[in-house]
């Protein structure tokens, strides 16, 4: 056997005239051709039944095969000319290499040059984790992965299942900037026509491109039947925008649009969207939002959200997400936090904006007083000294601050809590006494006869927190289950708050962390007077050959020792009374198990043993034997005697009915009321090029109760952008679990 060397653009050294049965050359000995090189200074490996070599033409005569640039080319015969680096293929002919399979009647290569163009061809390109599939009349390869087609097709679909496909007179496609661009082009889905362009340009990987987006089609009560049509605008690599036409049958042309930078110190976000509304008078209507998140270094971070709506029906009308159809006061907020392992600090302003129907009359704006306050501004600081001798902790809580609204109290509070706390542990106990004293100035303004212009509180607490963690094997393989007891004492002498006004204060709703709280308060307008002990005990079954916890229980009570008197304006206890003389509070229990390893359940009580009667209560159980099927069962009780009492049934199911054919539902009853709140049915088929996803949901839309249906249709054709309303969205906003995959 005689070898030759080459290299694409080298001259070939003739040692010899070769024919030679079963024949290889490569360069430095190499003759196999079992490992394909993809570095460009590589050698051509080609092998043969016969090669035949006359000055600078070489030919493969029998099964000839040729490796260059990570790929092979595999045909009955070739011709190379190691001076220009070309080959010509005549006859059938495959090739195969990183990103790219195709095969034709010939074609002729410029190894040289990578480039290459074929006849007839069928190829299949990978284009991220997908892999296109199509044929062309004629074919061209340009070096970085750029692809021109004649009369071609282009689908993501496999060759033998075309559920839906592209058909052009020309095409380009360019893997590196993940674009295609058709001419002459036509749509086809299950073999019918959908529409015809003349020019097209649609993504093939997850790069950005500027361009149209898939429109979407949506229908609901308030807004009848919608179309949506978006542009998106790849202004720079750091900038982009997206304008969104949505034009509603019953309310007019609404303009969207969302404008997005990027920048050293986090990302900006400024948001828009205005109409000439049908259903309000022809008047103006806009909602627009600004948002930054973003950091100055690794302990710096800044965060901006600034949001305003122009009227209190607009979301309740036109939101077309349930996020924000729920929303009730639209924050306002700019601040800046420094954090490092020893100290939090923060500087904010903070406003509100009340869109909250359940307080405004028809045609009124809301009262200023329900209305969370301003804060122009806040200053907050928390830190901890870094020694610790005698393994004592220290800290200190600071808060500055300026309340303000229109026709109220206004003014500023400075509050400062020093603790000093001794925590002591074991391997299987742990006890920490603890001292504090909590001092609070008012300067306040338009008190009016009601109070006076300063006030001030000091407040000393006093809490001793102690725990055993004991523990059991049970079983052979490990497991454990462990009797953890707690008990927690807390001293906190009453003060006569009466003369402070309420700026952020609200007390808590009662539940297991509450036991052990220093303050039943939030905010700093009321803390809150005791002299009680809260008993606690929790259990754990540990799973030994895993670690994970199949079971914990909880159950907790406070005994008071004292009557509680501080209490927030307004605020009543039992019976009405404004003083609780209660000598225990209610019994508070939590469970989380997971049975086997598809069970899942967890549930809260809490249980007045004096009425004999339940609070709070609820309770879920989930199936979840994989990702694809869901199964959840929840009941839950508010009986308070507030607003928020309720009791409600909620399913919700994920399921596969067969392989590619899945249903989704949810289900949520009011029991008390006697109506349903929420319910969705979903389908969703899902095959391995296209999914068609419908949905319906009917909620309530409004503090009136009444009801809305909106209709949900998504075509994904896998390799191009959704069609359609985002089906995932509402899905996962109903269905605790589901995660959706486009």
């Amino acid at each position: 056997m005689c070898v030759l060397a080459s290299v694409p653009t080298a001259a070939w050294a003739t040692v010899c005239p070769i024919v030679a049965a079963d024949a290889s050359f490569a360069l430095e000995g190499s003759s196999t051709g079992e490992n394909v090189d993809s570095d460009p200074d590589a050698p051509v490996i080609a092998s043969a039944d016969e090669i035949l070599s006359e000055g600078n033409l070489i030919s493969l005569i029998g099964d000839a095969q040729l490796e260059y640039l990570g790929r092979r080319i595999t045909s009955r015969s070739a011709q190379y000319n190691a001076d220009t680096g070309e080959m010509s293929v005549e006859g059938p002919l495959t090739l195969a290499g990183e990103g790219i399979e195709l095969s034709s009647g010939g074609a002729d290569f410029n190894l040289a040059d990578d480039r290459f163009s074929t006849a007839d061809t069928r190829y299949r390109i990978n284009l991220d984790d997908r892999r296109a599939t199509g044929d062309a009349t004629a074919m061209r390869g340009e070096p970085g992965g750029v692809f021109e087609l004649d009369g071609a097709s282009y689908s993501t679909c496999p060759p033998e299942q075309l559920d839906w496909y592209i058909r052009a007179d020309r095409m380009t496609l360019n893997t590196a900037e993940g674009v295609g661009v058709a001419r002459g082009i036509s749509m086809h889905f299950k073999g019918v026509p959908v529409f015809a362009l003349p020019i097209f340009s649609f993504p093939i990987g997850s790069q950005r491109k500027t361009g149209f987006l898939a429109p979407a089609i949506a229908r609901s009560d308030d807004t009848g039947i919608e179309f949506h049509l978006p542009w998106y605008w790849n202004i720079r690599p750091n900038l982009d925008a997206t304008f969104t036409s949505r034009l509603m049958t019953k309310r007019g042309l609404q303009l969207q649009s969302e404008l997005r930078y990027l920048d050293t110190q986090g990302s900006w976000a400024l948001s828009n969207e205005t109409l000439k509304d049908k259903e309000f008078d022809h008047q103006w209507r806009s909602f627009t939002r600004l948002t930054h998140s973003g950091a100055f270094g690794s302990r710096v971070r800044t965060n901006i959200d600034a949001a305003t709506v122009s009227d209190n029906d607009y979301f309740d009308d036109l939101g077309n997400n349930q996020q924000l159809a729920r929303v009730t006061h639209l924050e306002r907020v700019a601040e800046i936090v420094y954090e490092d392992p020893w100290t939090v600090a923060a500087a904010r302003l903070q406003g509100f904006r009340t869109v909250d129907l359940a307080s405004v009359a028809d045609g009124e704006q809301p009262d200023v007083t329900n209305t969370p306050y301003r804060r122009l501004p806040q200053l907050t600081l928390s830190t901890r000294a870094r020694q610790e001798p005698l393994g004592l902790s220290a800290s200190l809580d600071g808060e500055f601050v300026y309340f303000d609204r229109k026709a109220s109290i206004t003014g500023t509070r400075i509050d400062l809590e020093p603790r000093l706390s001794w925590p002591l542990s074991g391997d299987a106990w742990f006890i920490e006494p603890s001292v504090a004293h909590r001092f609070t100035w008012y300067g306040l303004d338009n008190t009016g006869e009601e109070l006076n212009s300063t006030a001030t509180r000091n407040v000393n607490t006093v809490s001793f927190d102690a725990g055993v963690f004991l523990d059991r094997p049970i079983g052979t393989d490990g497991s454990i289950q462990t009797l953890e007891p707690r008990v927690y004492f807390l001293h906190v002498p009453y003060e006569d708050q009466t003369d402070i006004p309420v700026f952020d204060s609200s007390g808590f709703d009662f539940s297991f962390a509450q036991l052990f709280r220093d303050n039943r308060y939030s905010g700093a307008d009321r803390v809150a007077d005791a002299n009680q002990v809260s008993i606690a005990l929790t259990s754990r079954v540990v799973n030994g050959t895993d670690g994970r916890e199949n079971l914990s229980a909880s159950i907790g009570q406070i005994y008071y020792f004292d009557d509680r008197r501080v209490r927030l304006p307004g605020e009543t206890f039992t019976d009405e009374a404004i003083v609780d003389t209660r000598d225990r509070s209610d019994i508070v229990t939590e469970v989380s198990t997971r049975f086997r390893r598809d069970w899942l359940a967890r549930g809260n009580l809490q249980w007045n043993a004096d009425r004999n009667e339940t609070v709070r209560g609820s309770v879920l159980v989930s199936y979840r034997p994989d990702d694809g099927r869901i199964l959840n069962f929840g009941h839950r009780v508010v009986n308070t005697g507030s607003r928020a009492e309720t009791e409600q049934l909620d399913f919700s199911v994920y399921w596969p009915v067969r392989d590619d054919l899945r249903v989704a539902a949810r289900w949520n009853y009011s029991l008390d009321a006697d109506f349903s709140l929420e319910s969705l049915i979903g389908l969703e088929y899902d095959s391995c090029c296209y999914a068609l996803r419908l949905a319906a949901r009917r909620y309530i839309s409004d503090d009136d109760e009444d009801h809305d249906t909106s209709v949900y249709l998504q075509l994904v054709l896998k390799g191009l952008a959704p069609v359609g309303q985002n089906y995932g969205s509402v899905v996962e906003n109903s269905i605790l679990g589901y995660s959706d995959d486009y």
